[in-house]
């Protein structure tokens, strides 16, 4: 019983913690830094140019070619949609993990074993969604530093580049919700089955004396007919 409520604890516990962490990856802007120290130290300060991720039809340049602006629009929307699934998924990972903290919470006070075993399936379940959702900030992240014409999107080689610690947040609190999502699902596997032993025994009980009883008014008819009193 101690071993459960420990498990079930420890699980809402990093259940918590990863909700914090993915709040805190949302609530930032660092998923994606860039370096131009190196740059700016070579004096190449007519080169540098603000680097812009995405680029809106009315702020293409007006000289492109129809085709190659045919192509940046369709590679916005392409963006675009890896942007939305991203926000969809990680916002339903939020609030499943948030709904299964507070099941896991209800069930752990009432210690009822089912509602925490369900905490730990919406844990699981959360962090499907988030990895999916990374997996989508993954690729549009890489879509966009792929993405043609490179005198427009490209960024300079001196300018390093690479993930922030907004990132690394969000997959910490993937991690967590996880081992949440274990820890739960396990706990109510060490619960003793009180309710069910009992049963059987009384039920053990009740067959042995009705089988007793069953015993004694067979012997008893069995000396009426022979005679015996």
């Amino acid at each position: 019983m101690a071993a459960m409520r420990t498990l079930t604890v420890a699980g809402l516990f990093l259940a918590f913690c990863s909700l914090g962490l993915i709040a805190i990856a949302i609530g930032t802007d660092n998923w994606y830094e860039t370096d131009a120290r190196r740059h700016l130290e070579r004096w190449l300060v007519p080169r540098c140019t603000s680097i812009k991720y995405y680029y809106s039809s009315s702020a293409l340049p007006r000289n492109l070619p129809v085709n190659l602006t045919k192509t940046i629009r369709q590679d916005e929307w392409h963006a675009l949609h890896l942007q939305r699934m991203t926000a969809s998924f990680i916002g339903m990972a939020i609030a499943i993990i948030l709904f299964g903290w507070i099941i896991g919470v209800l069930g752990c006070c009432k210690e009822h074993d089912l509602m925490q075993y369900v905490a730990g399936l919406l844990f699981l379940m959360g962090g499907t969604c988030c990895i999916i959702s990374l997996c989508t900030c993954v690729a549009g992240i890489n879509f966009e530093l792929s993405r043609y014409p490179r005198f427009i999107y490209g960024i300079p080689e001196d300018i390093g580049h690479g993930y922030g610690w907004s990132m690394f947040c969000a997959w910490g609190g993937l991690g967590l919700t996880l081992l949440a999502g274990f820890l739960c699902t396990l706990a109510p596997s060490l619960y003793p089955p009180h309710t069910h032993s009992h049963a059987h025994t009384h039920s053990h009980a009740h067959g042995h004396s009705h089988s007793s009883v069953s015993a004694a008014v067979v012997v008893d008819k069995s000396r009426h007919e022979n005679g015996c009193v």
